[in-house]
């Protein structure tokens, strides 16, 4: 599911390609080389759209990283090792808050604000979600608040 929206995503909105190519490529990740879950054919497919199929059929995460595209690479700059994608998601965070809010700033017509206020709004939801759950266990430590960004 999350495979097809990021693929919808960058058909749909050509401006987003990279965000929703980034954020692929963090769940293919995560998913094969963390989880150890090889993709489905039906759902690697998909995922190849954007990923590329050299990248989708990758046997290491070293391997996978470098066949990513440009528009997707970016999103694991400086992991060398999957279990650190974390960071790298954070980042993808940080990076979806500061394009977004760039595309807020000044008065142009065009998708650029509602683009840039989706992106925004985005990143706020996320950061609700993580509240919530920090809460549901109780207020324990705040880590991933402190990660980076």
């Amino acid at each position: 599911m999350r495979v097809s929206a990021a693929v919808r995503t960058a058909a749909a909105v050509p401006e987003a390609v990279r965000w929703a190519a980034g954020r692929l490529a963090l769940l293919v990740g995560r998913e094969v080389f963390v989880v150890g879950r090889r993709l489905a054919l039906p759902t690697a497919q998909r995922a190849s759209r954007l990923l590329g199929s050299r990248a989708i059929r990758a046997a290491s995460f070293a391997d996978f990283r470098q066949r990513l595209p440009d528009t997707a690479r970016w999103a694991l700059d400086g992991v060398d090792d999957a279990a650190d994608l974390w960071q790298a998601e954070a980042r993808w965070w940080d990076r979806l808050e500061w394009d977004g809010a760039e595309l807020l700033r000044g008065s142009r017509m065009g998708s650029a604000p509602v683009m840039g206020a989706v992106a925004v709004l985005s990143v706020d939801a996320w950061r609700v979600h993580g509240a919530l759950e920090l809460a549901a266990q109780g207020g324990r430590p705040t880590e991933v608040f402190a990660a980076p960004g």
